[in-house]
């Protein structure tokens, strides 16, 4: 996973999803590198990164080394409990692809309802196509689907997917913004 967010943060943290944004919250954020890569960019946004109790000392230890302790804090945390309310941004990378749709669902609700009535909620994942194309871009995605399948019993969904599970819990899937490789993020708004 690591790996995997330094081939895309760079590109998510120059969309200009940023602008007018306060406050993130990274769910699942790990060590905090891609939550990391946007404060970089975006010296008037703060963020709070939320993972498992494990993540803290790292996180931390990246937050100190890259000098944005007055500006990012990590809370322990599980994507299946509350998550801190107020935040103006909700950033879930490469999180629903690993579970199937009442799991998803779950997350979402979470979300929801610490999103209050105007806050985004950002998926960065990888977007099935919606029939087999032959390209490498698309055959990756369809080789991660089978993985997250056989793996963890999630899968890789397409757009129109996204959008029905996003409408039931509460957001409205409001644009496609592409980034490095196959992922792109989806934005939606709480409604």
């Amino acid at each position: 996973m690591v790996a995997l967010t330094a081939l895309v943060a760079p590109s998510v943290a120059q969309l200009s999803l940023w602008r007018e944004a306060t406050h993130m919250v990274d769910v699942g954020g790990g060590y905090g590198q891609l939550a990391l890569t946007v404060l970089r960019a975006h010296e008037g946004l703060h963020a709070t990164i939320v993972d498992l109790i494990h993540a803290r000392a790292g996180a931390q230890a990246k937050i100190e080394h890259e000098g944005l302790g007055a500006r990012c804090t990590f809370v322990a945390g599980s994507f299946f409990e509350a998550w801190p309310a107020g935040a103006d941004v909700y950033l879930l990378k490469s999180i629903l692809h690993n579970w199937d749709d009442e799991h998803c669902a779950r997350i979402l609700a979470n979300c929801r309802r610490a999103a209050g009535s105007c806050a985004r909620l950002l998926l960065i994942e990888r977007i099935r196509p919606d029939c087999m194309e032959l390209n490498p871009e698309a055959e990756s995605v369809f080789r991660a689907d089978l993985n997250m399948l056989v793996g963890l019993g999630g899968r890789e969904r397409t757009f129109g997917e996204y959008g029905e599970m996003l409408a039931a819990q509460g957001f409205s899937l409001i644009g496609r913004h592409q980034t490095a490789f196959e992922f792109a993020v989806l934005e939606a708004r709480a409604v």
